[in-house]
């Protein structure tokens, strides 16, 4: 079993694409600084108690990512478990994420 953790390292301020206007004139306010997601995998599940906040755009974009990132044994051209960082798809005022990926113990049969 593994545990991915998603840890908020950067949040940016709203920024221009292409000399647009932007719609929202803040930085993202879900999240802070060193806020958490931790996901439990398999099968995927938000662990709440170790989880500061959720967007769901960024979980839309976080679960297919971790669902790669719990399979195993990687063949040397795969790139999957290199992947440090993740950035959510807001693209306006995104937030960036790094991602830790623990491996522990099932847990005990009763």
């Amino acid at each position: 079993m593994f545990k991915i953790v998603f840890e908020v390292v950067e949040i940016q301020e709203p920024r221009s694409i292409k000399g647009h206007p932007t719609h929202v004139s803040w930085p993202c306010r879900v999240y802070k600084l060193g806020d958490k997601i931790t996901i439990q995998v398999p099968p995927p599940v938000v662990v709440m108690e170790e989880t500061d906040a959720i967007c769901l755009s960024a979980l839309s974009a976080i679960m297919p990512l971790t669902n790669a990132l719990m399979r195993g044994g990687w063949e040397e051209w795969d790139f999957i478990d290199k992947i440090q960082f993740f950035i959510c798809p807001d693209a306006e005022r995104p937030v960036t994420f790094q991602v830790k990926r623990c491996k522990q113990d099932p847990p005990e049969k009763r």
